[in-house]
């Protein structure tokens, strides 16, 4: 990726100057620089020092316990990331831009290299967001978590052999259906570990949790591409590196850039304490459905005493609801999962390694992380449904409720990644849906409506700057922020309240813990800045996602880009549809949907058509017409031939990607 200039080298002909707003008899300039921290930060951030306990240095030690070898080139890869420049932060003392506890966990986290974690079991950690984990079996590796990147995964593969030598592939275990865990598949082709034959024919074990495709389609291709973009935000992808920028993906350094891929399992684990061995390694699988994600597995390899918890246990709390977008998970079955673990596995476990952040060793240790990690996620289930019972909405108890403090307090539970506000509301809304009982909530507008309507009260739009300014004098940031999105969400041009939002939310980020909250905040400042339009390099749904998908998945993938008036005017149609070699399906168009039925055909179809699904996936994003697919002998068509390319042209599969966050959607964005 190329990436964008510094926040503070941009610069604009306009430069907004607020006439009658003063401090200290200086007036203050709304443009479109980064600003330094306000006296407000400052105090917040010093003040952190006093909550934590900064002179515990035991992850430190434990971070670089079994280091081998850094990371290839320093972990920079053209285009894809640069671990280089998330390194700024070692042996530094946290600026005033940066909350102290978000820097001390970036030190820990923004570190690379090959690692020993015990006989038997390595881990390339810092050259994505995921942790590959390397498990050495007889006669070769199991790979587990193959991280986001296939760019990222065979440098990674590369590091390990360089030290271990090259050993044949035994396995690939997947924990989960995130794309950070599974997106670098085609690193293992890169790396020349495997060929897609090897998986599709079942020679190579390509292990995953039951409901994996599913839960992987519906999150990374049915919501992509919203969710990429959101993503981008979040992780800071579009930020450069810095005290005043990028810190810290939190989980990891940083998510790579790029295109992920989409492997299709060829082992499914469907039952609890499943036991499968792979070259003479005996795994046991525990399904944590719902918690982490939809579809997730641990396992324990009980001759190392070595466990897994995947992503259900991380040196910081993680999200009930991620921002990126994705179904909510139950802080419940979270807790419940664990506490299952811990009595089932806990006398005998000696080590737990996961897909982020770094081990745990001997037994107490590992008992009391996974304790504490338990007691946070049923505290906030408990705290969330006391509250609730008691009357309080999702809004006033992220405001008031607070956790037992050696739950909160405790470096395992910090907010790095996952926000207690967030994961309190998250709660509420899992539990009880996003109404609080109040009618008034009911008739709210969208912001837009909303915000047009509040000005307009207000008295117009330079009072409601000018009120900005007064809470933002009195580092009063969130209202700040609420005052002015209600310009922002309708009118994107103006240029005062533009900067003066983005110098607001910049402030918030400074002072924020929470590594996903402070790259939204400061990537949100910096489309305020430039006026929207920031590009986005992220993709889930790339042509081989797309591609990969089961003919289930891929018919229903089609079904939601349909646009329907395209599809009213075409009228009701009723076609089959023959995937050759793999499935066959009755579709009717009906009232502008596309709906389908699996493994059936209409008797009185008005059209049929036999056809590979790449050759299929070709035609409806028409990079091929039907009639060359049919004289080539890729396609046969059967009755009305017409129908087939009047169906072709209701599909919507060219939607953008950089869709503004902030600012008013754009217009080449918009549902015509």
């Amino acid at each position: 990726m190329k990436k964008l200039i510094l926040m503070a080298a941009v610069s604009f002909s306009i430069t907004a100057i607020c006439q009658n707003q003063k401090k200290g008899g200086e007036k203050y300039l709304t443009d479109a620089s980064q600003k330094e921290a306000s006296k407000f930060t400052k105090e917040l951030n010093e003040a952190v020092y006093k909550q934590l306990a900064f002179d515990d240095k035991t992850a430190f030690k434990d971070v670089d316990r079994g280091f081998i070898a850094p990371l290839i080139n320093n972990g920079d890869i053209k285009d894809v990331i640069s671990a280089t420049k998330m390194n700024f932060m070692q042996n530094k003392e946290a600026p005033a831009t940066v909350n102290p506890s978000l820097w001390r966990h970036a030190q820990l986290v923004n570190r690379g290299g090959l690692y020993k974690v015990i006989d038997n079991i390595y881990q390339v950690r810092g050259q994505d967001l995921v942790n590959l984990s390397i498990i050495e079996t007889n006669n070769g590796i199991i790979l587990f978590d193959i991280e986001y990147s296939p760019e990222t995964l065979a440098k990674s593969i590369e590091l390990y052999e360089k030290n271990r030598g090259k050993r044949p592939l035994k396995a690939v275990i997947i924990s989960h259906s995130h794309a950070d865990h599974f997106g670098g598949i085609d690193g293992i082709f890169k790396a020349g570990l495997a060929t897609p034959e090897d998986f599709s024919s079942g020679r190579i074990p390509l292990i995953a949790p039951e409901h994996f495709v599913e839960e992987a389609v519906s999150e990374n291709v049915m919501a992509g591409n919203v969710m990429a973009r959101r993503a981008g935000y979040q992780y800071g992808n579009i930020l450069e590196s810095g005290p005043k920028g990028k810190v810290t993906a939190a989980l990891g350094v940083v998510l790579a850039d790029g295109a992920s891929g989409l492997p299709i399992p060829n082992k499914l684990i469907k039952k609890n304490w499943e036991t499968v061995d792979i070259d003479g390694v005996n795994f046991e699988f525990f399904l944590t459905p719902h918690a982490e994600a939809p579809a997730e597995m641990v396992f324990f390899i009980r001759k190392w005493k070595a466990l897994s918890m995947a992503e259900d246990l991380n040196h910081l709390q993680h999200n009930i609801y991620t921002l990126r977008g994705a179904k909510s998970r139950d802080a419940n079955l979270w807790a419940h999962y664990l506490g299952e673990v811990i009595a089932r596995w806990g006398d005998e476990v000696e080590v737990n390694f996961g897909p982020h952040t770094w081990p745990v060793w001997d037994n107490k240790n590992v008992i009391e992380y996974m304790k504490t990690q338990r007691d946070l996620y049923q505290s906030i289930y408990n705290t969330v449904l006391r509250y609730a019972n008691y009357g309080y909405g999702p809004d006033e108890i992220a405001e008031e409720a607070k956790l037992p403090d050696p739950v909160s307090n405790s470096w395992y539970n910090r907010p790095y990644y996952g926000h207690l506000k967030n994961n309190l509301k998250a709660t509420y809304i899992l539990n009880l849906g996003w109404f609080d009982g109040n009618a008034a909530k009911l008739a709210t507008y969208p912001d837009d409506a909303r915000g047009k309507r509040y000005v307009e009260v207000m008295g117009g739009e330079k009072k409601v700057v000018d009120a900005a300014f007064k809470s933002f004098n009195l580092g009063d940031y969130r209202f700040t922020v609420d005052l002015l999105n209600n310009i922002v969400a309708y009118n994107g041009g103006n240029t005062e309240a533009n900067y003066l939002m983005a110098d607001a939310l910049e402030q918030l980020g400074y002072q924020e813990e929470n590594a996903l909250y402070r790259n939204l905040y400061l990537s949100c400042a910096y489309e305020l800045r430039i006026g929207g339009n920031v590009p986005n390099d992220l993709s889930t749904i790339s042509p081989e996602v797309v591609g990969a998908l089961p003919p289930e998945l891929l018919i229903s993938y089609l079904s939601m880009a349909v646009d329907p008036k395209k599809a009213l005017a075409l009228g009701n149609l009723n076609i089959n549809l023959v995937i050759k070699g793999e499935a066959k399906f009755g579709l009717e168009l009906h009232n502008g949907v596309l709906n389908s039925v699996s493994d059936y055909q209409s008797k009185n179809p008005m059209a049929t058509l036999e056809i590979s699904k790449s050759d299929l996936l070709s035609l409806m994003t028409g990079k091929v017409e039907l009639a060359k697919l049919v004289s080539g002998g890729k396609a046969k068509i059967g009755g009305d031939g017409e129908v087939l390319k009047k169906l072709r042209t209701i599909f919507d599969l060219n939607i953008k990607n950089n869709m503004n966050l902030v600012l008013p959607l754009q217009a080449e964005n918009r549902i015509k």
